[in-house]
């Protein structure tokens, strides 16, 4: 068997044992949820997994992949969890999750096969799909920052405005 023919025969285990993995990283009492409801609306964290397992695994394996796709399901995924206030090794630290994954299921066939830098060449794949997930996470973050100091500004406001109506506003002296 060769190396494509194994990347594609174990395409799905892969993808649903990095799925699995990811799901793991949530307590335990949300797993299931997470698992079992299928609409992207009701369960946005388990439709970005999902999405990001199959293109994660295409495009770590070498497959012909459109990178823009790639960088959407990548941004799906941080973007949910950059929005959970999870440390950056735990938002980012999934993508490394694959690398796991892809030991157990092609380090011996590959070494068997004399392809171990095809092997070698998928976890510096990851690595650079990591680094894109970093930065996506820090974009993210600083959004989510922007829009928290946004929305203190205008609940500020209001409240000096309801102060005003009241006559217990400051001076502009501040007497």
């Amino acid at each position: 068997m060769s190396t494509e023919d194994i990347i594609s025969a174990r395409r799905d285990a892969a993808i649903q044992k990095w799925t699995d993995a990811v799901y793991a990283t949530y307590p335990f009492e949300t797993t299931g949820f997470i698992r079992t409801q299928t609409d992207q609306f009701a369960n946005p964290v388990g439709h970005a997994t999902r999405r990001a397992a199959a293109v994660i695994y295409d495009a770590a394996t070498g497959q012909d992949v459109d990178m823009d796709e790639v960088q959407d399901a990548v941004a799906g995924l941080i973007r949910v969890r950059a929005v959970q206030d999870l440390k950056p090794e735990k938002a980012v630290g999934v993508i490394f999750l694959y690398k796991p994954v892809l030991r157990e299921l092609f380090l011996v066939d590959m070494l068997a096969a004399g392809d171990f830098q095809k092997f070698l060449d998928m976890g510096d794949r990851l690595d650079a799909l990591a680094l894109m997930a970093f930065n996506m996470y820090l974009a993210d973050r600083e959004q989510v920052y922007a829009e928290r100091v946004a929305q203190q500004r205008r609940e500020g406001s209001q409240i000096r405005r309801w102060a005003a109506r009241h006559g217990l506003a400051e001076n502009q002296d501040g007497e």
